[in-house]
């Protein structure tokens, strides 16, 4: 078997140890499936990935071999919120598990991965963090296999019936007015957009962006491409400083995000504004900047940490207890694994005491008003799916010192969709 599918591997979401009575949490329900252990009918049929005592779930995400892996924080923020469910009783009693598959951001791959967890592993759901998505969207969408999506990075995805997302993917089409009116709102008149180069995602998200800045009536100078490595940020500022933008919005990971940040400021562009995407809510890349990151911005589709509602205080103390390895500086990713899987377990309990991929997907649907007990900016309404989700945003700035963020205040902006051309 190909090395990259060496992580075909059973994981049981970082709670493998956790010792929890199997307790009814549903009533009626958990009173039938008390009395079916105890020897009597199972009530519920045979169906993939549920048992008497189990949930089996499935993850397929795209792993990285450098610090600060992504998917490995996407992974942590879901080991937190399972570990706390099984702490529980699990649902209806029956215990959450995952198997896990990387597809090294290949699609070919992210097809293999995907029909052995619906079909080997006989995942009842999965959670997907995978910018090679495409790869396994069609045949887990024939087989009816409910999946949650931590970041749909292919604006394909979001019309599948079987995909749903906290958030609206960025790139879908109509795009939003919210970004280029944040811009506007801070005195800008002309932007530049950046993404990376080679990279189709960030281009097709700079180009949202670039509709979403017309949209707000301003102008779009240029769009300009930078390395996924260091580059020279000289030249870079000469490309801004020629283009004649007074801001800018970049769609790039958080180490380039600081490196146009950096290179902006030194050169006294002195932009109305600096945006990045919610990668740039990465506070260990301050210290790394430091007062060249002042008074950048980045948008966030959740709520940002600094507010330290209930919620974030019960994922913190979660992660503490079922994710220690990622506990110490807890990630905005670590945050969507939490988000992602909490909607996946909602879900599951709504589909009823005997869940099935059916039942789970029709209780995903159910999801009208969902806001993770207030970790999303406003609430959410998934029954005509992640294509209809109105877009809404808190943002966040990195203070004069360049140490932290603090919120923007005022409500979440959530902008208009434009209609389609």
């Amino acid at each position: 078997m190909r090395r990259s599918l060496r992580s075909f591997v059973a994981a049981s979401a970082a709670v493998a140890g956790l010792v929890v009575g199997i307790t009814a949490c549903g009533g009626d329900g958990g009173d039938i499936l008390s009395q079916a252990r105890n020897g009597g009918a199972d009530p519920c049929a045979p169906t993939p990935g549920v048992d008497r005592d189990t949930i089996g779930l499935g993850m397929l995400y795209s792993g990285s071999p450098y610090d600060g892996d992504p998917s490995a924080l996407f992974r942590a923020g879901v080991d937190a919120r399972l570990g706390e469910q099984n702490a529980k009783g699990g649902i209806y009693g029956r215990r959450l598990s995952y198997r896990i598959a990387d597809d090294e951001a290949i699609p070919a791959l992210n097809a293999v991965g995907g029909r052995t967890l619906a079909q080997r592993d006989t995942a009842l759901g999965i959670l997907q963090f995978s910018v090679a998505a495409a790869g396994s969207a069609r045949q887990l969408e024939s087989a009816g296999v409910p999946v949650v999506d931590g970041q749909i990075t292919d604006p394909s995805l979001a019309p599948r019936s079987n995909v749903f997302s906290y958030s609206r993917p960025a790139v879908q089409e109509p795009t939003s007015s919210g970004w280029g009116e944040f811009l506007a709102n801070r005195g800008a008149h002309r932007a530049v957009t950046v993404s990376l180069e080679l990279s189709s995602a960030t281009r097709a998200t700079a180009d949202a962006a670039r509709r979403s800045v017309l949209a707000a009536g301003l102008r779009v100078s240029d769009n300009l491409e930078v390395p996924s490595g260091p580059f020279d940020a000289d030249r870079f500022a000469d490309e801004v400083r020629d283009s004649g933008a007074d801001s800018l919005i970049a769609f790039v990971p958080a180490p380039n995000f600081y490196q146009i940040v950096a290179a902006v400021q030194d050169a006294d562009l002195d932009l109305k504004a600096i945006l990045g995407n919610p990668t740039s809510y990465d506070r260990s890349q301050l210290p790394r900047v430091g007062h060249s990151a002042a008074g950048a911005y980045a948008f966030l589709d959740y709520t940002p940490f600094e507010l330290k509602t209930p919620a974030h205080r019960r994922f913190l103390a979660a992660m503490a207890a079922y994710a220690p390895q990622a506990a110490a500086l807890p990630d905005g990713t670590a945050l969507i694994g939490w988000i992602s899987a909490d909607l996946l377990l909602r879900g599951i309990t709504t589909a009823g005491v005997c869940p099935t991929r059916a039942g789970v997907l029709a209780g995903l649907r159910r999801q009208t008003r969902f806001d993770a007990d207030g970790l999303l900016p406003a609430p959410i309404n998934l029954s005509r799916g992640v294509a209809n989700i109105a877009p809404c945003y808190d943002y966040v700035q990195v203070t004069q010192d360049g140490k932290r963020f603090v919120p923007v205040p005022g409500k979440p902006r959530c902008g208009r969709i434009l209609r389609a051309k």
